[in-house]
């Protein structure tokens, strides 16, 4: 299982908690927009990898693998954080 820093991982455990709206920019260059809720393992074959889950300004439901996040940055006016820088 591919890992990320553990004070990232502090970071998404408050976003997710706290169902900040946010916009998660991709290592891919795709931005998506939306509210995660839980830290989740995703299996791929024999790997495992965490993943965060929720849904998207449009209601639709997301996993997002947290190793191909980029960056995030949190949209609500009062967060703990306004941006996390992944790599």
């Amino acid at each position: 299982m591919t890992l990320i820093k553990c004070e990232h991982y502090d970071y998404i455990e408050i976003m997710c908690l706290q169902q900040y709206q946010v916009k998660i920019s991709l290592r891919s260059g795709v931005e998506l927009v939306g509210r995660f809720s839980q830290t989740i393992i995703v299996h791929q074959g024999e790997t495992k990898h965490e993943a965060i889950s929720g849904v998207t300004q449009q209601q639709q439901p997301i996993t997002i693998l947290l190793t191909d996040i980029k960056h995030i940055d949190v949209l609500n006016e009062h967060a703990m954080f306004k941006h996390l820088q992944l790599d």
